[in-house]
């Protein structure tokens, strides 16, 4: 029996710029009794169908934007003999999809760090489950990835993982739904010992791949000091701690790395937070604008957000302080509350930005 976990896409070109996260995680979780697993990211090259056989197991981590693929792809591995296991971002939202298109056995929802070493454990012991609600396991418990496995001369960028959710409400992210508004947050010394890691495999540009890599806003810290709730004043705090705590590592790390991140516009009004951030070297950030109307912003659930002159001074913030900003827009918003009835030949959705790194 061999496990695989493929990572789909339609096109290979032979490189790519950002590591999947979540194949070299569910990687770490597999059990080391069953052997290290093929691991297939078809944004290299595509899956060799004759490298599955009756017996294996096929992990497949789908988002909207490649669950076509995916099903392609778990179809194939079903008529081989194999068992096929789905899991990532459109499998949590509409768990039922995969059996109906994909030939699924099994599907897991929410995070795979734990459930995926489960479900891989029941399936040898022939009592598998169908669906496996895999939460959100709190920050201690994300897996740092198995780099070793990895091919480094085909990825530009590595990525790392410090903290998962989002306080927010987007109507147009998954993230707030998938992953929950609390953020969890990993310790800072396991982040830096796993960039460090890929430093020493050659990785100098990293995305730090977090839903939100500003979870505390001086707002939020307001309100809870207005609220006189010091039990959640006190968590907050600790949460922005461990933040500084982070980036006061990372600003010891050699000059020559590059950081990159995702970000709300929030963080332009707290200037201390900004200028860590540059200390730490991560040079830019994808900050959210979506409209530059109070109507659109309003439409999306995103008015904590400034529109008009108030955003160019936001903007502007950015740039005085040292971190670039790759604006992030929205000209149109499909609102669906139940899943297709079947998949269309030119079925795409929309996410905020493919750099999930949980299952």
């Amino acid at each position: 029996m061999i496990v695989h976990l493929v990572n789909p896409s339609d096109n290979s070109f032979g490189t790519a710029v950002i590591t999947p996260r979540w194949l070299f995680v569910l990687a770490a979780a597999t059990p080391r009794s069953m052997g290290d697993p093929t691991l297939v990211d078809e944004s290299i090259e595509q899956l060799d169908p004759e490298t599955i056989h009756a017996g294996d197991i096929v992990g497949i981590s789908v988002h909207t934007g490649n669950a076509l693929r995916g099903y392609e792809v778990g179809r194939l591995a079903h008529e081989r003999g194999a068992t096929v296991v789905y899991g990532g971002i459109h499998a949590t939202l509409f768990p039922e999809e995969p059996f109906a298109y994909g030939a699924a056995d099994v599907v897991v929802k929410g995070d795979g760090d734990i459930a995926w070493g489960q479900v891989l454990r029941d399936i040898q012991a022939g009592c598998a489950g169908r669906i496996y609600d895999g939460g959100k396991i709190e920050g201690d418990d994300f897996l740092a990835a198995r780099w070793d496995l990895m091919q480094t001369d085909k990825y530009m960028w590595a990525s790392v993982q410090t903290i998962r959710g989002c306080p927010k409400h987007c109507s147009f992210c998954s993230v707030w739904r998938t992953d929950g508004q609390k953020p969890r947050q990993r310790s800072f010394e396991k982040v830096i010992d796993e960039i460090i890691d890929l430093r020493r495999l050659g990785f100098r540009f990293i995305a730090l791949a977090d839903d939100n890599f500003y979870p505390v806003t001086l707002t939020d810290l307001r309100l809870a000091r207005e609220q006189n709730n010091a039990e959640k004043l006190e968590s907050l705090l600790a949460t922005r701690a461990e933040r500084f705590s982070l980036m006061a590592e990372l600003a010891k790390l050699p000059k020559d790395m590059v950081f990159f991140t995702q970000i709300t516009m929030e963080s332009a009004e707290d200037t201390e937070y900004l200028d860590a951030m540059r200390r730490a070297n991560i040079k830019g950030a994808l900050v959210g604008v979506e409209a530059v109307t109070p109507e659109g912003l309003k439409a999306v659930f995103r008015d904590f957000n400034y529109s008009g002159d108030r955003l160019v001074q936001q903007l502007q913030t950015f740039r005085e302080h040292g971190v670039h900003v790759l604006g992030s827009f929205i000209f149109a918003c499909l609102r669906t509350s139940q899943a297709p009835s079947a998949p269309p030949s030119n079925w795409r959705s929309k996410r905020a930005l493919p750099l999930r790194s949980s299952s």
